[in-house]
């Protein structure tokens, strides 16, 4: 299969991720979560119910954007990438939502002005390069600074390259006990590289290569499924 982000696999069967097994495996890092955050170099914020729900609720919406055949970097869909960053922060809670409306707000004005470049190089590059390439290079370009979003870069930046990675026919990134030290130890370094900044430009390209290979070995068959949309449920 010619390993290309424009090959749709939307000929016959969609590739999609299995929510039972990416629920099943969150209550293992859930669990975990105290002894990862004492292993990796930047703790995180406690990976808890509430975290690890939203997460699920967001590779949900994955899979209803990959059956509709919504692509989130048309001109069209890009508000369905703002919407992932407010599921990963506030799921579908209205009232939480309308608490945090002025973060929102903002959020909204700081993905529009920083969007542009990145759909820019996505546009340039998904027709030919690798699918693992591209949804590394976009991960990349939404973390580094300045982030795309106020807050929720990492959860967000995660499930864009799913999308990309699905979409591409190969199983989406879940967070696992296994892969969170080698997710989140380079993830930190990519958060304070500026790609404003010429020292920090130029370090980005290894970045991204090694957020590529990161990628390749640790997406796992298991959290992909697929369906036949032809087919009544």
């Amino acid at each position: 299969m010619v390993d290309s982000v424009k090959q749709e696999i939307f000929l016959s069967k969609i590739s999609i991720c299995d929510i039972q097994k990416i629920e099943k495996n969150f209550e293992d890092v859930k669990q975990r979560f105290p002894e990862i955050n004492k292993d990796i170099q930047v703790p995180r914020d406690e990976f808890n119910d509430f975290v690890a729900y939203n997460m699920v609720l967001a590779y949900k919406r994955l899979n209803e954007l990959l059956i509709n055949k919504i692509d989130i970097f048309s001109e069209k869909n890009v508000l369905e990438m703002l919407e992932l960053n407010h599921i990963v922060l506030c799921g579908h809670n209205e009232h939480l939502r309308f608490e945090f409306m002025n973060h929102l707000e903002a959020t909204r004005q700081r993905f529009f002005e920083g969007l542009p470049p990145i759909k820019r190089w996505y546009k340039k590059h998904y027709e030919n390069d690798r699918v693992s390439k591209v949804a590394a290079e976009i991960f990349v370009g939404v973390l580094s600074q300045p982030q795309l979003f106020i807050e929720g870069n990492h959860r967000t930046g995660s499930i864009i390259a799913s999308w990309i990675l699905l979409r591409g026919g190969m199983p989406p990134f879940v967070l696992t006990v296994e892969n969170a030290k080698a997710y989140f130890n380079p993830s930190s370094q990519i958060k304070f590289s500026d790609k404003r900044v010429i020292s920090d430009k130029f370090k980005l390209p290894k970045y991204e290569k090694s957020f590529r290979i990161f990628l390749e070995d640790n997406i796992k068959k298991k959290f992909l499924t697929e369906i036949d949309p032809n087919k009544p449920n």
